[in-house]
């Protein structure tokens, strides 16, 4: 399938896609950090997670996606991020698997190191929404609504107690405290907290000298 055909998704579909999913994974509630690990593997068409030598070195990306004979996917993450930077690792896995579930009939003739990589590389050339749909789907299913929202506010409050209603300082430190707890680097945070209006309600929390948020 050419990458011109491929469906454009709102932010909204894919907040439905990963909610679903998550729900299925977690009946009885999300477990933070997710282990997507464990959750990329539940998908149908999953097979594997392993770690490759030189990924970054070579081609420099974290992590690949491979088209496997049976239709299935093995996902293969640097080796060096994946025994030393999980954080990088659970967004890269995250990615890919955002591929599969929305992607899926692009990634189908990827059959090699080389395919995906020239894949990936017109991909974000000429199609950069693609991209987009996937590095949105990785922040949602590593960072659920469903969960961040009460974790804000609770951790919010903690750090207005600590440190009154500093707007230089909260800012950061909640963000750092949120990546910590959901094991990703601060990048894809500070994305999430935007794409959720959270950093715009958090300084206008900080301007008033609320001690709650309302998220």
């Amino acid at each position: 399938m050419d990458p011109s055909h491929e469906r454009r998704y709102t932010k909204a579909e894919i907040e439905r896609i990963v909610a679903a999913i998550l729900a299925d994974a977690f009946p009885k509630g999300i477990r933070i950090p997710v282990d997507i690990d464990r959750l990329a593997q539940r998908h149908e068409l999953m097979d594997d997670i392993a770690s490759a030598e030189l990924l970054e070195d070579q081609f420099k990306v974290a992590a690949i996606l491979i088209s496997k004979p049976n239709g299935h996917f093995d996902i293969f993450v640097d080796e060096e991020t994946f025994n030393s930077y999980r954080a990088r690792a659970n967004f890269s896995i995250a990615h890919e698997l955002g591929h599969i579930v929305l992607h899926s009939k692009i990634c189908s003739n990827c059959h090699s190191i080389e395919e995906s990589i020239s894949l990936s590389r017109r991909i974000k050339h000429a199609y950069p929404f693609i991209e987009r749909n996937a590095n949105y789907f990785a922040g949602a299913i590593l960072i659920p609504r469903r969960t961040f929202l009460g974790d804000t506010a609770t951790l919010y409050e903690g750090l207005v107690k600590l440190y009154g209603y500093d707007v230089n300082l909260i800012p950061s430190k909640l963000c750092s405290r949120l990546a910590e707890r959901y094991c990703v680097n601060l990048q894809p945070m500070e994305i999430r907290l935007k794409e959720l209006n959270l950093q715009r309600k958090i300084v206008s929390a900080l301007r008033t000298n609320s001690p709650y948020l309302d998220p």
